[in-house]
């Protein structure tokens, strides 16, 4: 692998104004301030740019990756990832039209480098806003309406960029993470037999990390980020991690909170099938999501207790157990009072 010269705070504003310049739809002035993300970034580095120009004050973020992943510089990734990445983002941007997914301004093939705009703004953080206890089912039916549109718009139409050295290693990398925890605790079988069903379903273009990190909230809508994890592949995997951070939060013993989490759910479920009805997925193929979409919300709610990372919730044993038991039941159709509440909220 080639040595990739990899940006510092230094000289980003340098490469902004003399190579990049020339191919934005504004004029760069001046960098006022270049900052590292290091919160919530482990493969790649991230990095804001503030900067005046002839269209005013304006924030740009630049991304590059150099093989490695930034947090374990063991682990080698193809740096192709960021340009295939630009290319996903291109296509949502077609999907969604503007302010849902970061515009891609510039494109660096050589250095493997991104470079977009600020899709946040004044938004808050999800995941922050989880702590908080704030779960927004206020914005559900706009993400059922998000992930309904990306599912059934590539429902069974792969990508180009699906045949890259990089895509065909994303989904076994990204399984093997998720399932960890699973594959620890029950029967070797079990899971071989829902993944086999997974696999051979329908595929579109999915999210892959639909994680709270990734995404930013308002009261009145929400834009999100990170699409190095696009895959071609079943879209109950999307929204089984996606809806898993909401029966987490139910788990939490907050009776006020419990009946938004579910609120979400429900409206999320309704706006995600009416949309890929829309869109000609026929009943049989719909009802195959959900049910699908049951397993991966559990198999993703034991990989955040038992998984490579270790557990999210040590800090709360009675939390964590609860979230391990639900995941579980969901997996096996065990008795469990949320996961049978779960079960009827997606699939009656």
């Amino acid at each position: 692998m080639r040595r990739i010269y990899i940006l510092s705070e230094k000289n980003i504003a340098e490469y902004l104004l003399n190579q990049v310049n020339k191919s934005l739809p504004f004029r760069l002035l001046k960098i006022t301030e270049v900052t590292e993300i290091t919160k919530y970034t482990n493969a790649s580095f991230v990095y804001r740019v503030h900067c005046i120009t002839n269209q005013g004050k304006k924030t740009l973020f630049l991304k590059q990756s150099d093989g490695y992943t930034k947090r374990n510089r063991r682990i080698r990734v193809d740096p192709e990832r960021v340009i295939i990445e630009g290319e996903k983002l291109k296509l949502l941007e077609s999907l969604f039209g503007k302010g849902i997914v970061p515009l891609v301004l510039y494109v660096d093939l050589k250095n493997y480098i991104l470079v977009m705009d600020d899709i946040q703004g004044k938004k808050k953080i999800l995941i922050e806003e989880f702590d908080q206890h704030k779960v927004y089912p206020q914005l559900a039916r706009k993400f059922g309406i998000f992930f309904g549109t990306l599912h059934g718009k590539t429902y069974n139409t792969p990508p180009v960029f699906n045949r890259s050295a990089w895509q065909k290693r994303i989904y076994r990398l990204w399984r093997n993470w998720i399932l960890f925890g699973a594959k620890k605790i029950l029967p070797d079988k079990t899971i071989r037999a829902f993944i086999r069903q997974s696999d051979r379903a329908k595929k579109s273009l999915i999210w892959g990390d639909p994680v709270n990190k990734n995404i930013f909230v308002n009261r009145q809508n929400f834009s999100v980020l990170d699409f190095d994890f696009a895959m071609y592949h079943d879209p109950a995997l999307d929204n089984g991690v996606f809806l898993a951070h909401w029966v987490i939060k139910m788990l939490e013993g907050k009776k006020k909170i419990a009946i938004d989490c579910r609120n979400f759910i429900i409206n999320f479920t309704k706006a995600y099938l009416k949309t890929t009805m829309t869109m000609g997925l026929s009943v049989q193929e719909r009802d195959g999501i959900m049910k699908r979409t049951i397993v991966w919300t559990g198999v993703y709610m034991v990989s955040r207790t038992d998984g490579r990372s270790g557990s999210y919730y040590k800090k709360s044993p009675v939390w964590e157990s609860q979230i391990r038991e639900t995941g579980l039941a969901l997996i096996t159709k065990k008795k469990n009072n949320t996961a049978d509440w779960f079960r009827k909220a997606l699939t009656k």
